[in-house]
């Protein structure tokens, strides 16, 4: 897996789906593809937009806490 700045530095994340209140982006690099996993349940979303697309560096704090808690995953 990358290091966090080479996975955010000028890319984007696109939506992929929502599920049971889960949002699922992917992010893709020179390297790898990502997913990132979203509780947009969680307080901290109450007052976020959800949008297609945003740039990866955006949901940095998120991918962060996905690498901790095994919602960011290597796909490719």
């Amino acid at each position: 897996m990358e290091t966090i700045k080479e996975i955010v530095q000028d890319n984007y994340a696109i939506l992929d789906y929502i599920c049971e209140g889960k949002l699922y982006y992917t992010i893709e690099t020179k390297e790898h593809k990502y997913q990132l996993e979203i509780d947009s349940c969680d307080d901290e979303w109450k007052a976020v937009y959800i949008k297609p697309e945003m740039k990866a560096i955006s949901l940095m704090r998120w991918i962060r806490k996905g690498m901790d808690n095994d919602k960011f995953m290597e796909i490719r």
